[in-house]
């Protein structure tokens, strides 16, 4: 029973907090008078330019870190291989989620009202953060408890 609130607890704090208490705090904006109007729509929007994925970059890291560090006491060269290609897995998102957070910042500067092609790039910006979101935070469950 310790071992498994040991893992729920890991995954909550590692995974769980990172990604939805940014999410979840937003909207208490709407208690200030001062942001009160500023804050309609604000979780939504705070998704909307890929920001999500600075918490895939993240989680990507520690995952990469505790590879790095399983490496050296890999028992065979499968092993080693294995451990190799999650850490090319979880590089190759770091770059990924980079580039589409830097489209991000790039399309979040202003622009002139009614331009709906933009609404387009948003959303699937919007997607594609919450799909590499997953996939990171999946895989950096599965790499942490199998090293564990």
């Amino acid at each position: 029973m310790i071992d498994f609130l040991s893992r729920l607890s890991w995954l909550f704090f590692n995974v769980g907090v990172p990604i939805l208490a940014p999410i979840a705090l937003l909207p208490l904006l709407g208690f200030s008078r001062f942001y009160r109007r500023a804050s309609k729509g604000i979780a939504i929007r705070s998704v909307q330019g890929g920001q999500l994925l600075w918490v895939g970059i993240s989680m990507c890291a520690s995952a990469c870190y505790e590879i790095g560090g399983a490496l050296g006491n890999a028992p065979s060269d499968g092993a080693r291989a294995l451990l190799f290609a999650g850490l090319v897995w979880h590089g190759m998102f770091i770059v990924t989620s980079s580039i589409i957070v830097s489209f991000g910042t790039a399309d979040s500067m202003p622009r002139a009202a009614g331009e709906n092609s933009e609404k387009v790039s948003e959303r699937l910006l919007m997607w594609a953060s919450l799909v590499i979101t997953t996939l990171v935070a999946a895989s950096y469950s599965i790499s942490h408890y199998s090293l564990t």
